[in-house]
């Protein structure tokens, strides 16, 4: 048993002195992911502002970002030189930060499309209210303009139909009932006048024969010039013998 052990020890140990160990200073890998996905978006930032502004706002803003970390940026450009030096690491490293700025760019998208659904919503509506407006000044300001006769039922209805209470305005032409508490008179107890004659139903007329029609001429009448003189022939002299 104390064999065994004591060949494995020396195992042990070799295997503790292969491994590489991490520096001191270096991030974790999640917190470098979320550092150089930050760092990609300060940089599309500053190269969509003017040259003036971005060297003014550079360096503060990088300083706010190594603060969030707690870093600076000798530690920074540590942690960059570790990660990329080793291949596998970095492929690892910046897979997982293109996967997280995809992500917030679909949310970017998806909040850009709800802002823009409700604007153009609230942007409908107002065009709405606008045409309702403009239409009931017209109906009060230029009364006079429209001189065509109507009836007391059209005037209804064009007073109905622009505010969207057309079903009120049908309601009342096609569902007239009797108030209440009047009786509706049977017609068939009604008394018949004596001098009444009853109605005779004309009688059905046959339908009539067609009649061959005669050939007309077609050709249009034109006429004659009074100008021109009538073409007449010559009289037949008479042969002498």
């Amino acid at each position: 048993m104390h064999r065994l052990i004591l060949s494995l020890l020396p195992l042990f140990f070799i295997v503790i002195a292969c491994k590489k160990q991490v520096p001191e200073g270096i991030l974790p890998q999640e917190d470098m992911v979320e550092l150089m996905t930050e760092v990609h978006i300060l940089d599309g930032y500053i190269s969509n502002i003017p040259v003036d502004s971005a060297k003014k706002v550079i360096d503060p803003l990088y300083e706010q970002l190594f603060a969030k970390f707690g870093i600076d940026s000798t530690a920074f450009n540590k942690n960059v030189n570790y990660y990329f030096g080793n291949p596998a690491l970095t492929m690892k490293t910046y897979d997982q930060v293109v996967k997280t700025l995809e992500k917030r760019e679909r949310s970017y998208y998806s909040q850009d499309s709800l802002k823009n659904l409700i604007m153009q919503d609230s942007m409908s509506r107002v065009t709405r209210m606008q045409v309702k407006l403009q239409t009931l000044n017209n109906m009060i300001l230029n009364a006079k303009a429209d001189s065509a006769e109507l009836s007391i039922a059209d005037r209804t209805r064009r007073f109905y139909e622009p505010v969207g209470l057309m079903r009120f305005w049908e309601r009342n032409i096609f569902e007239k009932k009797a108030p209440l508490g009047t009786e509706v008179p049977d017609i068939s107890t009604l008394p018949v006048p004596e001098n009444t004659t009853p109605e005779t139903t004309p009688e059905e007329q046959k339908p009539t024969e067609l009649k061959p029609q005669e050939n007309v001429d077609t050709i249009p009448f034109r006429p004659r010039n009074e100008r021109l003189k009538p073409v007449t022939r010559p009289r037949e002299r008479p042969i002498v013998q």
